[in-house]
């Protein structure tokens, strides 16, 4: 399952996806450039279901574009994706704030508003950590670098979770429900459980502990030596 998702999202997915999230987010406003609500789906698009997801994505074994590039560099990579994630982030959070000033509208009345504003804030201090972990070496920080790596990519499954369910809620909104068919609806939420079925696979089996099985024609009793 998790060969089937990487391969698909990551080799196939990543310009249709983009697009046709962008598709159904500028199809309803022939004046998008002009339109400054549109720049909170389109941002946090771009931010979170690409650059993010595939900033993860360099460190997949079975489909990443750069596996035999050192983990250093792609390690680096992964941090300049991520920070570019959070500043466009910031951006669609700064549009649809300064919007609902324009059109005097109450703010966070939703719950995709809390969990977009709480995710946002984790996904900072995540990409603060991330540069904690990056120059280890320099900051001398108290855990070892193996338990911080483990830390790191736990806590990014977490905000990965918090993505995935603001997304998910914000298919629930007026504005998508106006953009978006029935099809179209149902083909996002595939989508996104695909997404983060697939994270969530990827980091459970590099980080998670994982016990080995012992064959059963092996005896694991334990053997005594003959008393002389």
């Amino acid at each position: 399952m998790q060969f089937i998702c990487t391969q698909y999202f990551f080799k196939t997915v990543p310009l249709e996806k983009v697009s046709f999230c962008l598709k159904s987010t500028l199809s309803h406003d022939s004046e998008f450039w002009s339109c400054l609500f549109s720049w909170h789906p389109t941002l946090m698009t771009i931010a979170m279901m690409f650059l993010m997801f595939e900033a993860i994505m360099l460190f997949n074994q079975q489909s990443s574009l750069f596996l035999s590039w050192s983990r250093l560099i792609r390690g680096t990579i992964h941090g300049v994706m991520m920070f570019f994630g959070v500043v466009c982030a910031a951006g669609g959070f700064t549009a649809i704030y300064l919007n609902k000033d324009r059109n005097n509208k109450p703010h966070f009345q939703t719950w995709h508003s809390w969990f977009g504003v709480g995710t946002l804030c984790y996904l900072i201090l995540q990409t603060i950590g991330g540069i904690g972990l990056k120059y280890y070496n320099i900051f001398r920080l108290p855990a070892k670098l193996v338990d911080m790596k483990l830390y790191h990519a736990t806590s990014g499954l977490l905000a990965f979770t918090g993505i995935s369910i603001t997304v998910y809620l914000a298919l629930f909104s007026e504005w998508f429900s106006s953009v978006a068919d029935g099809t179209t609806w149902f083909a996002c939420v595939a989508c996104l459980s695909c997404m983060a079925l697939t994270v969530m696979m990827q980091v459970t089996s590099n980080y998670m502990p994982q016990t080995k099985k012992v064959p059963q024609n092996v005896d694991t009793r334990p053997k005594h030596g003959k008393k002389k």
